[in-house]
């Protein structure tokens, strides 16, 4: 029956303490109520044993039952710190103070928890507080030791030598085992939080895999009605050549739009492989002119749709670069489809030359230009919202083919750039290493 009642009063003391509190500061701010209550009431226990007077007894048992109470009502409040501003401000500065002058000065335990006092400060608080309570204990506790040594009738003694004995034993070993039971208990909270971290961690890791599972087979499967769209579309447009315009017409915007589902499906793949680290290149000496010409032989709709013009400046002399052909047109058609979607009977120009040890390829267009807000945040990630100045919910695209483009380049050992102005157009800079530097 007592193990029952000794077991549900460490529950009711844990549940009014704070013991269960789920914030680490909460948690921190508990272990040291209970340890303050111990040294209190320990201190407590010591003067009787040594015959202190009846009045500093009283203030020691006072001051846990007071720690106790604060305890209580940040419990019922939530507001923790401000607790233990109120206890150090109370016990610390004050209720210390007084027990040193009249425990015996610095010949007794008192100096030792000046000492624990500020090492539990500096652990507690934080911010504002810490910054004005830990200097001001510094300062109150100095002043106490340096007012006993030059007018010691301040202070009244300790009842003999054994008793000043004591009393430093005391504080020594009651202080040590409490700063040895506060670090266990921080190490124990630390601990169980490193190990929530570890299994929300886990469980995030399984989500990502579920997700980058899903998102693969969700490409893979729209693939195959991808294919067969654009071979009827095909099938069509040749049956069309001699029918009206607008049927022809209605025909080459469905291609067009297969074409761009496919390349976001092709995306969707490489974003799962980006996040999986599986984005691999087979770099191989690359004639970086001869890639640019079949990019837009092949991929002539991304800048002509829009009645737009192009030119190639390129340095005949370019040596060849190091890259993987597939990625870098990947690179090339995310580009010109930018270019090409935000520029309208403009101009787009591609040039090719040379720096340092590195081919830079710019695509500078005269379109509309992106929003300086906007600007920062392309190729860092996809867009999920519509930010302000994107014409439609298709341009937001943008964010992830830039994504995908960096993450190539910055595989490649290259540096993708971004400038643009609002109204005047947007160039895109990207370098790639050159195939005869050695190493």
């Amino acid at each position: 029956m007592g193990g029952f009642r000794g077991s549900a009063l460490g529950r009711w003391l844990g549940g009014w303490l704070g013991l269960d509190d789920l914030s680490f500061r909460g948690r921190l701010i508990s272990a040291a109520a209970r340890v303050g209550v111990a040294i209190s009431w320990g201190s407590a226990l010591i003067n009787v044993v040594l015959g202190s007077p009846l009045w500093g007894v009283v203030l020691n048992l006072a001051a846990g039952f007071a720690v106790i109470a604060l305890m209580w009502f940040a419990r019922r409040t939530g507001r923790y710190s401000l607790v233990y501003v109120i206890a150090a401000v109370t016990l610390f500065l004050l209720v210390f103070p007084a027990l040193f002058f009249t425990g015996g000065g610095y010949r007794s335990g008192m100096p030792v928890f000046f000492m624990f006092a500020i090492a539990f400060t500096a652990v507690i608080l934080d911010g504002r507080a810490l910054k004005v309570l830990l200097p001001l204990e510094a300062v109150t506790f100095a002043a106490c030791l340096g007012i006993a040594y030059w007018q010691p009738w301040t202070v009244i003694p300790l009842a003999s030598e054994p008793a000043e004995l004591a009393d430093i034993a005391y504080a020594v070993i009651g202080a040590g085992l409490a700063m040895a039971v506060a670090v266990q208990l921080l190490i124990g909270i630390y601990q169980n939080n490193q190990r929530q971290l570890t299994e929300q961690n886990l469980a995030l890791a399984q989500v990502d895999r579920a997700r980058a599972e899903f998102l693969a087979v969700v490409a893979h499967e729209l693939n195959t009605p991808l294919t067969v769209i654009k071979t009827h579309a095909s099938e069509a447009g040749r049956e069309l050549l001699h029918a009206p315009d607008q049927a022809a017409q209605d025909v080459r915007v469905i291609e067009t739009e297969v074409d761009r589902l496919g390349r976001l499906v092709s995306q969707l793949l490489d974003m799962t492989r980006i996040n999986e680290g599986r984005l691999v290149l087979e770099c191989a000496p690359q004639d970086l002119d001869e890639i640019v010409q079949r990019t837009l032989q092949a991929y002539r709709p991304l800048w002509t749709r829009r009645g737009n013009s192009l030119t190639v400046v390129s340095d005949p002399s370019l040596p060849p670069v190091l890259a993987d052909r597939e990625r870098l047109t990947q690179v090339l058609v995310n580009l010109l489809s930018n270019a090409g979607r935000h520029t309208d009977h403009g101009a787009i120009t591609i040039t090719l030359n040379r720096v340092d040890d590195h081919a830079r390829i710019t695509v500078t267009d005269t379109g509309s230009g992106i929003p300086p807000e906007l600007l920062p945040r392309l190729g860092e990630g996809p867009l999920r919202e519509r930010p302000a100045g994107l014409r439609s919910a298709r341009d937001a695209g943008l964010g992830v083919g830039l994504m995908i483009s960096r993450h190539i380049v910055d595989a490649h050992g290259g540096e993708l750039t971004l400038s643009s102005t609002l109204g005047a157009g947007t160039t895109a800079s990207f370098t790639l290493p050159l195939a005869d530097q050695p190493g």
